[in-house]
Formats: C-alpha cells, sequence, structure tokens
C-alpha cells in the first residue's frame, strides 16, 4: 500500500502544476496558458490600486470605467 500511496500523492502533485499560474521563463511571465489551451481566462480578480506609483493589476470592471469616462469626455469635447 506505501507504493500505491506513493504514487497516488505523486500523481496528485505533478496534476497541480496542470491548474497553476505558472512562469513562463522564456516570456519572463507568468503564463495562465491550461493544458492544450494556447490562452486561458483569469476571474474574480479585486481592483487594483489607480494610484501613480501602483503596479498593481486592473480588471474589466475597472476597464470599463475608463472606456465609459473617456466616450463621456470625447462626447463633452465634441460639444
Amino acid at each position: 500500500t506505501n507504493t500505491t500511496n506513493i504514487t497516488n500523492l505523486t500523481d496528485a502533485v505533478n496534476g497541480l502544476g496542470d491548474d497553476s499560474l505558472l512562469w513562463n521563463k522564456t516570456a519572463g511571465a507568468f503564463s495562465a496558458a491550461h493544458g492544450t489551451e494556447a490562452t486561458s481566462k483569469i476571474t474574480n480578480v479585486t481592483a487594483g490600486n489607480l494610484t501613480a506609483g501602483s503596479t498593481d493589476a486592473v480588471n474589466g470592471s475597472q476597464l470599463k470605467t475608463t472606456n465609459d469616462n473617456v466616450t463621456t469626455n470625447t462626447t463633452n469635447i465634441a460639444t
């Protein structure tokens, strides 16, 4: 049973990499690729800090707000 348990644990640990955000040394960045999929979506990202010195990632709702503001400003400038 020890051999079976070790095999099961090894398989479980090896499988963790399939579902992880991994460092891509060649690209110098983290990759969200999963299995045979070239790209994957990262969800449930909290809003990043929007300050001059921030290095936080931003999420979709923050980009939507910015796009809405650009549209409003463009309209206001045109009138």
